[in-house]
């Protein structure tokens, strides 16, 4: 859907971000049965990365980043610029446009395509977390939308939804479940603080309990208690 600009959006209280801030991605994507998290091919430019933000979202014509810099001048703070590219060989963000995201509250930018000036944005570390990294400039010529629906990384991200990054990548929290959501992975996350695991200790699974392997495992497999020989041609 080309052509259109959205100014007004329902938006997460500031409340809701400081508290996601607070907890991993690996926790809240728990606490969503698995679910929200974008895939590995969208990962962060830098080691200890850390972004938290409401999604500003922008639908570019492939190769053409015209819309994203009419988004730059609409960034509330809190935003994080959330680019649907659509060609991955091109740089389609870079320093100057992060920095002046910043200058106006922006707290990252996620996107489907390649960033450049990586050397610029790694040293003043604005999060991104991208495709990957290309020299070659985009056109400003065909516009796209912006506050519309995108899709990043195998998830359909909506304006408003709480994007929550970090050096294990970028997880989507929907606006409309941002609650429930929260309560759950505040409870995982507790669980998970309450001290050091015991040596020999497995983790939690998803849903917060105790991994029983022996019945998670009954009947899928064979015992053997003979000792076998593994030598050579033996399989």
């Amino acid at each position: 859907m080309y052509g259109h600009i959205f100014h007004t959006v329902q938006r997460p209280e500031p409340r809701l971000l400081e508290a996601f801030a607070r907890l991993p991605t690996a926790t809240i994507s728990d606490a969503m049965g698995r679910h929200g998290a974008l895939n590995m091919s969208i990962r962060p430019l830098y080691e200890n990365i850390s972004m938290t933000g409401c999604a500003l979202t922008v639908l570019c014509f492939p190769g053409d980043n015209i819309m994203t810099h009419r988004a730059l001048q609409m960034i509330q703070p809190g935003d994080v610029l959330v680019i649907d590219d659509g060609d991955h060989d091109t740089g389609c963000f870079g320093h100057k446009s992060a920095m002046l995201a910043r200058s106006r509250g922006g707290t990252g930018a996620v996107m489907n395509g390649s960033i450049r000036d990586a050397r610029e944005l790694r040293a003043d570390r604005f999060p991104i977390f991208c495709r990957g990294v290309s020299p070659r400039a985009p056109q400003k010529n065909t516009p796209g939308s912006i506050n519309v629906p995108v899709t990043l990384g195998g998830i359909v991200i909506q304006p408003g939804d709480i994007l929550v990054g970090d050096d294990d990548g970028v997880v989507v929290v929907p606006l409309a479940s941002a609650e429930e959501i929260l309560a759950k992975a505040q409870a995982r996350d507790a669980q998970e603080q309450k001290g050091p695991a015991k040596s020999g200790e497995l983790p939690l699974d998803p849903a917060g309990a105790r991994l029983d392997l022996d019945r998670l495992l009954e009947g899928k497999v064979v015992h053997h208690h003979d000792l076998v020989d593994w030598g050579p041609g033996r399989r």
